[in-house]
């Protein structure tokens, strides 16, 4: 009975401890969901105050700011700052809006209508009386440097704002202006204050929920608290009590002894089924021992039968170990053989040499080993693996050697003999020896020796089966080698003959469609140069074509004639293009190459003719200018000839036409002197009859001339010192060189202006600068300005006559002096042309020096 009582007040206790904790946990939601309300309210509460006190100060600073800029209109005549004062009244009106929409008691609503009623007022009569004010005294009219009552009383919108009531005005007072600032200032103060009191007030609410809060929640764990130590602990330490007791019988359990759990058995909670349970469990252990002894007594006995089993499994073991290590041997010889075939099959073989005579070395189980190759003077060459050098001398050197045997028999040849005691082997077994010959297929003679060596047995006939078939893939791709050598020997001096050839190549084999080409092609299209080598070397005729195309100028009939290379109408004519954009002139012609009555490839050939082409257009150029400079002059000759003979003319018509005659038959002398001088000066026979000439005076003598028939131009002569100008010159060929000079500069300056010849000394020549101040040469003309026939081709010297030849001519009588001519221009700016030629000493010095 008190066993029943106290598990029925257990029970009890766990169904007041449940309730009680839901009744906490539903009380503390609804705490929680009331305080989460409350605090919501306290913080909107709070931001509806924080937002009136800030929207009340920016109502007092766009009032301040109105005020001072107002101030500041009255004051300094500022209008920008009446237009600011201006512009604050929709800014006023917008937050006295806003006031007016969120009023919710009385003093909210009388503090909206102080607000409208002040903005009334000050926008409607302070700002439209200070601005009628303002604007008078800016036009004088109002000269006071203080306001003045009065004169504000006697402003047009003062009179009309009081007649129509809106401004309060008294004989003794005036217009009240400072009341209802006062008035509103007061009124901004006294809601300001009301605002702070109202968000104290909230803070104060806040604060007490807080309070309650906390109240609460020390409330909460004091009960829980107390709960604890007056329910939960006693029941807690009566069930630990019996917990502790099925460990115990749980430890006794392991120890084998006896464990009596029925009087806790008996009961009706948790303790009681695992009292239970264990009870059970401990029976079932003891059945489990008694069980597990007897498996132990027939487990014995089949161990002493897997005991047997076991050595006869490890008999098989080792013997299989010994078959498989058996196999891996005949596995790697089998892959060295098939690396010692793809290797002899490789066209690098040669490198390969010391790789194949390990491998060999392994497979026959020899020691050491070499390939003795023999060359057409019956020297040897040795590739050794394991072969000291004392060995390898004895093996070339010895007369009695298994090699010179072999060489001599020309078959294989074996040799035994006992080792010596003092060898490096640690057993003194006999050295097995083997000279097996490499024949050449092709006429039987010996090209190479196979040499092995083993010191415990005789090599087997499967061994030397291996190395005569060895000896055989051997010989073969030596021969396979020769063949390859040779082949690349041709190769190489077939691409030596194509560099050789100074016209670009390309040839194409039709069966491979592999393109070979020469040197002079990439020296020719530079734009190879940008691709590496071996991108060239997988490049197909197409993409060669294609590569080539784009710099060709004439592209469409390049490609058209390359598209009739493989086809039956094969062109046998040659094609000219341009490439580059002129930069160069080519001719390609194409050739099949035909053995043995088959087309085996085409070969394509570009010639360069560039200076053919130009070498043309020059001797065009010669003929048309002979023609037209001849042809004026004597047609003027003919002319007035002609004129002369028919009619009957005046003696001073006569006179004018003869000097008409006279100087076109000089130029048209002129003409043909310039010619034949030039043609002299190419052919190398143009005689120089030098002597000692101080050129300044031969200088002023040729500009005095030239000054007096251009009344345009001013001439001046700059010398940089007193001393004389002397050149071992040709005087007549100076002469001609400064005329040209002289001539060119007036020619090119038609407006006139200075023309300055400059002398200067230096360490060991003499320069002279022409200068003008004409129509100057564009810099692309530069560098063709001292070619035959060359004419700058603009609008400023196309009506300027000449033949082209005063500048080579110049050019050459300057190199025919061993001097040196160039130019410097400045379109429109003028040009100025310096010649250096070597001193009269310097040149006599290198004379004399020549001659000894």
């Amino acid at each position: 009975m008190n066993r029943w009582f106290k598990q029925k007040l257990g029970r009890d206790l766990m169904v007041v401890l449940y309730s009680f904790l839901a009744l906490a946990l539903v009380g503390s939601i609804f705490m929680y969901m009331y305080m989460e309300e409350r605090v919501a309210a306290n913080e909107q509460r709070l931001q509806d105050v924080d937002e009136r006190i800030d929207r009340l100060n920016v109502l007092w600073d766009d009032w301040q700011g109105a005020q001072y800029d107002s101030r500041g209109f009255l004051l300094f005549g500022d209008t920008e700052a009446l237009e600011r004062a201006k512009a604050k009244e929709n800014e006023f009106q917008q937050e006295i809006n806003w006031f007016k929409s969120v009023v919710q008691t009385k003093q909210g609503e009388i503090f909206a209508e102080d607000l409208q009623g002040f903005h009334d007022f000050y926008f409607g009569v302070i700002l439209p009386v200070t601005t009628e004010y303002g604007q008078l005294r800016a036009e004088g009219e109002i000269t006071e440097t203080t306001i003045d009552p009065e004169t504000v009383l006697a402003l047009p919108t003062a009179q009309r704002l009081i007649e129509q009531g809106v401004v309060p005005y008294s004989p003794e007072r005036g217009i009240d202006t400072l009341g209802p600032i006062q008035q509103i200032e007061t009124a901004l103060s006294d809601y300001k204050d009301l605002m702070n009191s109202e968000k104290q007030k909230v803070y104060d609410a806040w604060k007490l929920n807080n309070d309650i809060l906390q109240f609460l929640w020390i409330a909460s764990i004091l009960s829980f608290a107390a709960l604890i130590l007056l329910f939960i602990q006693p029941f807690l330490r009566r069930q630990t009590r019996l917990i502790s007791r099925l460990s115990i019988a749980s430890d006794r359990l392991l120890k084998g002894e006896i464990v009596d759990l029925s009087d806790q058995m008996e009961r009706e909670d948790e303790i009681g089924t695992m009292s239970r349970s264990f009870n059970k469990m401990a029976e079932t252990l003891r059945d489990n021992e008694r069980h597990l002894i007897e498996k132990n007594h027939e487990l014995q006995a089949q161990q002493e039968e897997l005991i047997a089993q076991q050595e006869e499994l490890q008999a098989q073991q080792q013997e299989l170990e010994e078959i498989l290590e058996q196999t891996q041997q005949n596995e790697q010889h089998l892959a060295y053989r098939n690396e010692l075939t793809e290797t002899l099959a490789a066209r690098d073989s040669l490198t390969a040499y010391p790789e194949i005579i390990e491998k060999l070395v392994a497979i026959t189980d020899s020691e050491v080993g070499a390939l003795v190759f023999v060359d057409a003077t019956g020297s040897f060459s040795i590739t050794s693996h394991g072969l000291n050098e004392t060995l390898t001398r004895q093996l070339l050197d010895s007369e009695n050697s298994v090699l010179t045997r072999a060489m001599t028999l020309r078959t294989t040849v074996h040799s035994s003999k006992q080792v010596a005691s003092d060898h490096p082997l640690p057993y003194p077994y006999y050295m097995y020896e083997t000279a097996v010959p490499v024949h050449d297929p092709t006429d039987d003679s010996i090209i190479a020796f196979i040499y092995l060596v083993r010191y415990k047995d005789r090599f087997t006939q499967t061994q030397m089966g291996d190395i005569m078939s060895f000896a055989r893939q051997l010989s073969l791709s030596l021969l396979r080698m020769r063949l390859f050598e040779e082949m690349t020997r041709e190769k190489g001096k077939t691409e030596r003959i194509l560099d050789s050839i100074r016209e670009a190549v390309i040839y194409v084999e039709h069966s491979t469609d592999d393109v070979f080409v020469n040197r002079p092609l990439y020296e020719m299209f530079p734009e190879l140069d940008d691709i590496t080598s071996s991108e060239l070397a997988e490049l197909s005729w197409n993409e060669w074509r294609e590569t080539i195309s784009t710099t060709v100028d004439q592209e469409d009939d390049f490609l058209k004639y390359t598209d009739r290379l493989f086809t039956d109408d094969f062109p046998h004519d040659s094609v000219s293009f341009s490439i580059r954009k002129g930069e160069m002139n080519l001719q390609m012609y194409a050739e099949r190459i035909v053995v043995g009555g088959l087309s085996k490839g085409t070969l394509l050939v570009f010639r360069d003719i560039t200076s053919e082409t130009e070498a043309e257009r020059l001797k065009s150029e010669f003929i048309s200018t002979i023609s037209h400079e001849l042809r004026t002059p004597l047609s003027s000759i003919y002319g007035f000839t002609e004129l002369m003979v028919k009619k009957q003319l005046p003696n001073e018509k006569q006179a004018k036409y003869l000097q008409t005659i006279h100087a076109e038959t000089e130029r048209l002398t002129h003409l043909v002197n310039d010619f034949l001088d030039v043609q002299r000066m190419e052919a190398g026979s143009q005689m120089y009859d030098r002597e000692q000439l101080d050129v300044e005076p031969v200088i002023r003598d040729m500009m005095t001339f030239y000054e007096a028939s251009s009344l345009k131009h001013q001439f001046e002569l700059v010398t940089a010192d007193d001393r004389p100008y002397e050149l071992f010159a040709d005087c007549q060929k100076f002469k001609q060189l400064m005329s040209n000079l002289l001539s060119n500069a007036v020619k090119y300056s038609p407006r006139g202006g200075k023309i300055t010849v400059e002398l200067a000394h230096h360490d060991q020549s003499i320069s002279i600068k022409v200068k003008d101040q004409g129509i100057g040469i564009p810099s692309d003309a530069l560098d063709r300005l001292f070619d035959k026939f060359y004419r700058v081709d603009n609008s400023d010297s196309r009506e300027i006559g000449g033949t082209g030849l005063g500048l080579p001519i110049c050019q050459e009588i300057v190199r025919g002096h061993a001097g040196q001519i160039h130019v410097e221009s400045v379109q429109h700016q003028g040009s100025t042309f310096t010649v250096v030629i070597p001193s009269y000493e310097y040149a006599v010095r290198e004379q004399e020096t020549t001659t000894a």
